[in-house]
């Protein structure tokens, strides 16, 4: 018997998954554990955040640029197969290094005023891939549709107030930069070091 229903779900949000081709380019060793947290975070992470200055300890500068200009690459190709504007830039470029009981709060990429605003957002998961758990904007206005078993119904994905996509190392997952989205500790990571690259795309005038 067909369904006499559509279930239409309206305003998407998208988001890009990219394998990253020069991946096996960048094989960064363990690090200790450290805290390098910037004002105003309030989580336990070592960044490089806002940028990779070029006397950082863990990122050379030439391996930096050669990252860069990498991970442009692959986007762009992509951009273009999408159809997408490939006069893009990243000029922000930051790592992440996790370690047990590390990671971050939720947050997003928007602009601080005066700052350029964000065409897209990406994060490239170098080493020990752990998902990204992305929010849904106004999640608490959807709890008036919820009731008792609705994971199991055909609304579960719209209902939802968070989402964890599948991460490997080697993927660049590209998003909106106003969804905020979180970075926890789980115990498989305690003897892991986990390493991510964070960005911001800007479109060239």
């Amino acid at each position: 018997m067909s369904n006499n229903f559509e279930l239409i779900s309206i305003f998407p949000t998208g988001l890009i998954k990219i394998k990253f081709k020069d991946h096996y380019k960048y094989n960064f060793p363990e690090v200790e554990k450290k805290e390098t947290i910037p004002p105003g975070w309030e989580c336990s992470v070592d960044t490089s955040f806002p940028i990779i200055n070029d006397d950082d300890p863990v990122i050379s500068p030439v391996v930096r640029d050669n990252l860069k200009r990498d991970l442009k690459d692959s986007i762009v190709e992509v951009f273009r197969q999408l159809n997408f504007p490939t006069n893009i830039d990243f000029p922000e470029l930051w790592y992440n290094i996790y370690h047990d009981n590390q990671g971050q709060e939720k947050h997003d990429h928007s602009s601080h005023v005066g700052q350029t605003v964000p065409f897209w957002s990406g994060i490239y998961y170098n080493k020990n891939a752990s998902p990204t758990e992305f929010f849904k904007c106004n999640s608490t206005v959807i709890d008036t549709q919820k009731f008792d078993g609705y994971r199991e119904s055909a609304l579960a994905s719209c209902l939802a107030k968070s989402v964890s996509p599948d991460a490997k190392d080697g993927d660049i997952l590209l998003f909106p930069p106003y969804l905020k989205h979180s970075v926890k500790s789980k115990p498989q990571h305690k003897n892991e070091m986990r390493m991510t690259f964070s960005f911001n795309i800007t479109l060239n005038s």
